[in-house]
Formats: C-alpha cells, structure tokens, sequence
C-alpha cells in the first residue's frame, strides 16, 4: 500500500500520470516487436508511441517547459528497468532492458522478464445519458483512459463474468441499493440500459447521483484488478462520501496487491498504517515514507486538513466517542471488520474525538455532565481509556464514577491499545507472511524467521524493573491515605507484578505496548527488510485469539450504535 500525500503542485499527479503513460508502452511491447529507434541517448531497441494514444498532454512533459530531454525511468526489484524517453522535439519513446538478456526485442521476450500486470483507473466521469453498443476492441482500448465512463455499460455486457460479485459489492458498501445487468430494452435497439433499484425503486443509472455513478466506476476497475499486479489511482475521494472513502481503503486492501494511490483525503489516511503513507514534496529528490502517528498528523496539517468534531456530524448521531489517541479507534475499527461489523468499522455511528490520555477523565466527566444539564440535549457519551500503569483498586473507582454520568465507560484491561497487538502466535504468522510474501516479489531464498516469543523475550527483559517501579509508585500514591503500610502495599504490588510477568501470555498485558512494538518493528526491519504494519498484524488474528475485554468492547459499542 502507497499513499502519496502532499500539498497541491507538489508532484503526486506527475507520478500517476507516469504510471498511465507506462501502461501505454505496455499495451504495444506485449503485442509488437521492438524496432531500432533514435532515442536522445543514442540508439536502441523500443518503441515509438503516439501521441494519440498517451492519455496526458505532452506540452507539460518537461520539467518547468524548459527545452530539453526529459526521461522516467522505471526499476523493479529484479534489477530491470524501463524508460519512457520524451525528445524535447516531441513524441515518447520506450526502451525495456533486462538485467539478463540486455535490451528487450520481443514479446514472448518482455512478458517473461516483466510479468506485470497493472490496473491504471482513468480519470472518472458521469456515465452516458444514452450508451450505444460498440464493439470490444472500442471497450478494450479505453479502459484505461477517459473514454472509460462513455462505455461503463458495454463493458458489463462484454464482461459478464464478475459482475455477481461487483453487484453484491455494490449492495453491501451502498447501502439500499442494488445494480442489475446492462440490457437492450429493444433487441432491435442499439442502446444498452443498466438499471439500479432503490428501495424497490428501478431507475436507470443516469438518473442515479453522480457519487453513484463514480462509486461503481471504481469497484468496476476494482474488479479488473484481481490477481493482477498492482492498481493506480488518482484522487478517489472526489464525488465520494467518507463513509465510502474508508470503505474503499479496506476494499483494496482486500485484493491482494500493490496499491498506488494519490490523495488529499483525510479519510483515506485515518484508514492507513503511517508507514504506507509518503509525503510527495518537488523541493526533494524522493518521496519520505512516514514513520509514526505524529508524521501523519503533521502531513495533515500541510495539505490543510483538521480533523475537528463538526456540529453536522454530532447533531446527526448523538453519540460522541472519546478515544486517547489517533490509532486507538482506528484499531477498533479494524478488529470490528474482523468480527464481521461492517458499519462499526467504518466508524458509522460515532463523533469520535481524542482525549489525549487517562488523565482527562475528570474532564469528560464535567463536559458529560454540562452538555446534559446545561443544553438539555440527550447525547450519548463512550470513553475508552489506556489502562497504563494505575492500579486496580483506582481503575475500578474510575470506571463506577464515570458509569455515572456516560454511556459506556472502558478502560482496556492491558497496558494501552498497541498491547492486544503483541500475541505472539499472531505475529509470528504475520512475520512468516510477510517473509514468504518479500520471498515471492523478489527470487530470495527460503528464510526461517526468528521465534518471535524468544524476540519478545529479548526486548522485554530489560524493561522489567522500569516497569516494576511505575506500578509501585502509582499503587502507593493511590492507597497512601488508606492507612495501609507502604511496605504491605508493595509487596503485594510485586507479588502481583510477578504473577504476570512469569508468562509471556500475561507479561504482553503489562508491557508498554508501544514501545515494545516499536523495538520488534525495528529488529524485524534489520533482519529481514520487511514492515509488520498494524493491519498485516490484525489480519492474521483468529476469532478465538482476539481478547474477551476486546470482544465485549466491539461487541457493546456495535449494540450501542444501532
């Protein structure tokens, strides 16, 4: 998953538009054989393509119109390469070189040495009021440009085998409506119909919003992008609720493959591990993947975009969700996708807004009790909090004051959220996964991965008396006026810490999460070059080894949100 992200004019467009241009050279080197061409670096084996069939204008090719040669070149992982070649006299010119066999002449020749398959999704527009039948070469050679939208219906019609899932894809992700096949309505007509039932209501797709239309333009080149390569896209989120918008990250998610996207959409990066996140900026020489929630927040920032409560949103739903950090209900969200909520994981339902920490409780408690009294207005608050290092005995007073006053009051039972991450079973898969995945990408040999327990094991060790002393500390500053001995408190405080400690299962509960799961990240990164993102981690769960205080969470806010 790619996500380019920047302010406007920064490069995220020339990037796709590079892609776009690609997939033209593509579509001749696959069918025609090279010929020897004048390239501005002498002369090879390519292909000369016109101008006609390249879906951006060649004016804008050079960097700032200035009069000189200007070249993209493309590298995949097993040291090949190809070159787009654009004279300052004009045209495009596309030369494939293989690290094996030199410039590619053929073919048979540049199927085996690039095996790529890429879906390029054009720019999208409103569907043709009146769609007339033309023929499959007319559809397969627009797909990927703008002509794309002019024969939606034609392609359903050439195209028939996916379109039960396409139609159940539309029904489950748009909700109350239901797309049907493209038909003739006169055998003797040559216009194609596609007609779609709302509430038992059949309209044609003309007549159907714009958002509509572009929303199953989308899953349509979704749907040609399985067991494929990789899938571009440019700015998706326009025309689309955000709703929707969360719900089309996860959709391509789901495909299996490379995923290239450029956007302004906050809804899309709220969606994204950080690390799937690049900040595109034309002052530098390459794009800068992000590191952690704080980046995002950051890059949010630059491209203008605050993620603040609105009143629409409130006034709409009457239930305010107070969650401590950026991740922590984006981490809910995905594990009700796991069990199958498909609203909750869009966040329907919800004004969520971040308490920054446990020490806010006091204050959400005044803010509950003055929204209530003051305005008169029945709104539900939720507050779900770390645990972080306060005792048992405070935990539970918090809990039954709050209880008080909101809806539903949740205080994790592990340390923080990033805790029901580190199971060792799941991370383990999730490692191999990912090994065997990097394995298949690039031709490297078998690699056994390292016992993730004993990694664990690794980088817990060392954090045992830091963490010994903050539970100590916060347990005595708790019970220092019950009259209690401080040295009963604890020593009973380490008796209980040991318990826990003993075992791996029960140690990831007490453990800074964050931390931990920062310091695995990393050695996983020096070992194998590879990223275990929030997502792969959840993915791999089973239902069985999903937390019960997790499941009850879930469980509680979905019943609360219908």
């Amino acid at each position: 998953m790619n996500i380019l992200v920047g302010p406007n004019n920064c490069g995220k467009s020339t990037i796709i538009g590079a892609f776009r241009i690609l997939e033209v050279a593509f579509r001749k080197a696959r069918s025609k054989s090279s010929t020897l061409i004048e390239t501005p670096v002498g002369q090879y084996w390519g292909h000369e393509l016109s101008s006609e069939l390249i879906p951006v204008s060649l004016e804008n090719i050079h960097t700032n119109y200035s009069d000189e040669d200007t070249n993209v070149t493309f590298f995949l992982t097993n040291k090949n390469k190809m070159t787009l070649y654009f004279p300052k006299n004009g045209g495009c010119m596309f030369v494939a070189n293989s690290d094996k066999f030199g410039t590619i002449r053929t073919p048979v020749r540049f199927k085996s040495e690039f095996p790529l398959e890429n879906v390029i999704v054009p720019i999208m527009g409103p569907v043709e009021h009146e769609e007339e039948e033309v023929t499959l070469e007319t559809v397969k050679n627009g797909v990927s440009t703008h002509r794309a939208s002019r024969h939606f219906r034609n392609y359903w019609s050439y195209f028939p085998d996916d379109f039960d899932n396409f139609a159940q894809l539309i029904k489950e992700t748009w909700k109350g409506i239901e797309i049907e096949r493209p038909a003739k309505l006169d055998p003797k007509d040559s216009k194609l119909v596609m007609f779609c039932k709302e509430n038992r209501i059949a309209r044609e797709l003309f007549w159907a919003g714009f958002g509509f239309q572009i929303w199953c333009q989308l899953l349509t080149h979704i749907s040609r992008a399985k067991n494929k390569s990789m899938i571009v896209i440019d700015e998706p989120e326009i025309y689309l609720h955000p709703e929707v918008q969360r719900q089309l990250i996860n959709i391509l998610r789901d495909l299996g493959i490379d995923v290239l996207i450029a956007t302004h959409s906050t809804e899309i990066l709220s969606e994204s591990d950080a690390s799937e996140i690049l900040l595109v900026d034309k002052d530098s020489s390459s794009a800068k993947r992000l590191k952690d929630v704080e980046e995002v927040q950051s890059v949010l920032e630059q491209i203008g975009s605050l993620q603040n409560i609105t009143l629409t949103q409130l006034a709409r739903n009457k239930k305010i969700l107070f969650h401590e950090g950026h991740n922590d209900f984006k981490f809910i969200r995905r594990f009700a996708k796991k069990l199958s909520y498909g609203d909750l994981s869009l966040g329907t339902g919800f004004t969520a807004i971040e308490s920054k920490g446990f020490s806010s409780w006091e204050r959400i408690k005044h803010f509950a009790w003055g929204f209530k009294t003051t305005l008169s207005k029945s709104v539900n608050i939720i507050t779900i909090f770390d645990r972080d290092y306060w005792c048992d005995e405070e935990v539970d007073y918090i809990l039954q004051d709050l209880s008080n006053i909101v809806s539903i009051a949740h205080i994790h039972k592990r340390k923080e959220i990033e805790n029901y991450l580190l199971v060792p079973s799941v991370l383990q898969r999730a490692l191999t996964k990912t090994i065997r995945e990097k394995k298949v990408r690039i031709g490297i040999k078998s690699i056994t991965p390292i016992d993730v327990n004993g990694l664990l094991e690794t980088i817990t060790n060392p954090l045992r008396g830091k963490i010994l002393a903050q539970y100590i500390a916060k347990r005595l500053a708790y019970l220092k006026n019950t009259g209690t001995d401080n040295s009963t408190i604890t020593t009973e405080t380490i008796r209980r810490f040991d318990e826990r400690w003993g075992e791996m299962r029960t140690r990831i509960e007490i453990v800074p999460g964050k931390v931990v799961l920062s310091a695995l990240r990393t050695n996983i990164q020096e070992l194998y070059g590879v990223s275990l993102t929030d997502y792969k981690i959840i993915d791999e769960f089973s239902l069985d080894e999903i937390p019960n205080d997790l499941l009850t969470l879930i469980s509680n806010l979905e019943s609360f949100r219908l």
